[in-house]
């Protein structure tokens, strides 16, 4: 489980590492979707070993997945009903609430590498 912990890590660097300069942003942006698409590969395979994890770890990992979920849901609603065309709105759900729990799935694959 270490292994799925540091391919976590850098992703999620290579991701944040655009964000941090105003140049290469948009960058970023591309690398956040790539992200998001092997972080829920990594919780898949996690839920399959759902069994060797302590309960704290799968509380944890059943909220990732609420969180996850919840903000898909958002997102396409707000792009049904054409809300998805205020900028603040979009940002906030498309790219900031997604990083927020990417930096959250960070934590939860730490603490199952502590283990």
């Amino acid at each position: 489980m270490k292994i799925l912990h540091y391919i976590n890590c850098f992703f999620y660097l290579i991701t944040i590492t655009p964000y941090v300069t105003i140049y290469y942003f948009f960058f970023g942006m591309y690398a956040q979707f790539i992200l998001g698409i092997v972080q829920i590969l990594i919780a898949i395979i996690l839920l399959l070993y759902m069994k060797r994890h302590s309960e704290i770890i799968k509380k944890h990992i059943s909220s990732y997945w609420v969180f996850t979920l919840i903000n898909l849901l958002i997102i396409l609603i707000l792009y049904k009903t054409n809300v998805m065309n205020d900028d603040i709105i979009q940002i906030t759900f498309v790219f900031v609430t997604p990083m927020l729990i990417a930096s959250y799935f960070i934590y939860i694959t730490y603490l199952i590498q502590k283990q």
